[in-house]
């Protein structure tokens, strides 16, 4: 008795594969509007492969760079304005940022410092609005004010100068040469210390006669204590005869080490 034909076997039997035509004759048979709709069609598909290659790499670039602090910092370090002031903070956080504060002091290149000067200074302000420790510790170390052992008085001084001037604490001499001066008025029982200027660093308690002025000159007031955690003092940074600036700083103790809380501009030329 013979076996009943399965559906498959059924199903090919009613397909006469000999009137399918062959590749030569489709082919033969296409006319100008043919062709051009199978263009368009291949056309329409490598678009898509490549838009999807693309996205694809953009993505993983993306990823990879969030991945982790480290491969971040290593591309602030190469555009310090890839990212806006408050991403870095947020994304590498306080530890990471302090060491990009001090490897961006460092850079002397004139594009370098064109960036750098406006993401360093919201990165300052940013970090000096928080009152957590760790914000607030980076922040002092990076002002190298962060030795309690030391008078209230140079830790001020120094987290101001390195505010307005950077880590190296340096100011560009004249033209022939003559270095920057940094002149600090005190009171007769403030503290002398070092507070690590790169050039002649003057001490002056009120008595002396004006000085006169010789290249580029940094001059500090004294410190005004409006309490024990409250501070101000003016600064006037004058360059040449015809560029300066006159500046106020007014800082705070948190977590007990000193931050800028604000500057103003008293005057400029």
């Amino acid at each position: 008795m013979q076996e009943a034909p399965s559906p498959f076997e059924e199903l090919l039997s009613r397909l006469d594969l000999n009137q399918i035509p062959s590749l030569q004759r489709i082919l033969a048979s296409m006319d100008p509007i043919a062709w051009t709709l199978v263009l368009l069609l291949v056309g329409a598909v490598a678009l898509g492969i490549v838009f999807t290659l693309n996205t694809r790499h953009t993505f993983l670039k993306t990823d990879e760079v969030e991945a982790t602090p480290e491969v971040l910092l290593a591309r602030l370090k190469q555009d310090p304005m890839s990212l806006s002031p408050v991403s870095i903070i947020n994304r590498l956080g306080a530890e990471a940022t302090l060491e990009l504060l001090r490897y961006g002091d460092q850079i002397t290149a004139k594009d370098w410092r064109f960036k750098w000067s406006s993401v360093r200074e919201e990165l300052l302000h940013l970090l000096s609005q928080q009152n957590a420790f760790g914000p607030i510790h980076a922040l002092a170390r990076y002002y190298e004010s962060d030795n309690e052992g030391e008078p209230d008085s140079l830790r001020v001084r120094r987290t101001v100068l390195i505010h307005k001037l950077g880590q190296r604490r340096y100011l560009d001499p004249a033209t022939d040469g003559t270095p920057a001066q940094l002149r600090l008025r005190r009171h007769p029982a403030e503290q002398i210390g070092n507070l690590g200027f790169y050039g002649p660093t003057i001490w002056l308690d009120g008595r002396e006669a004006e000085l006169s002025t010789e290249g580029p000159v940094i001059e500090m007031s004294e410190v005004h204590f409006r309490t024990v955690d409250e501070a101000g003092v003016h600064l006037r940074i004058q360059r040449t005869p015809t560029v300066g600036g006159g500046f106020y700083l007014h800082l705070l103790k948190r977590r007990k080490m000193w931050v800028v809380a604000d500057e103003n501009i008293e005057w400029t030329l």
